[in-house]
């Protein structure tokens, strides 16, 4: 049970995160929109597809809940990283 919650966690969900942060760094209104399309997609197609294969099961959540939670938590990640780019930026000078 650990392990499929780490490889929900540290999978998918994270990889999509990082890699669409890298490639729309800087440019706020694309990283939310690449991250909205993917996480529809994870979250409509390959969450079902992973729950039917046997991958994970997930018991309070649906397809709608996680897409909710995804995106936010992408939002969340991007103020946080401009928050820090802040923080560091002023104490530099």
């Amino acid at each position: 049970m650990v392990f499929d919650a780490l490889a929900f966690i540290f999978g998918p969900f994270f990889t999509i995160n990082l890699w669409v942060f890298h490639f729309t760094y800087g440019k706020f209104s694309l990283y939310a929109l690449c991250n909205f399309m993917m996480d529809v997609v994870f979250s409509y197609v390959f969450n079902p597809m992973f729950q039917k294969i046997g991958h994970y099961k997930l018991k309070k959540f649906n397809s709608t809940t996680l897409f909710c939670i995804s995106f936010s938590l992408a939002l969340l990640n991007y103020g946080f990283q401009k928050l820090m780019e802040r923080t560091n930026s002023s104490d530099s000078i």
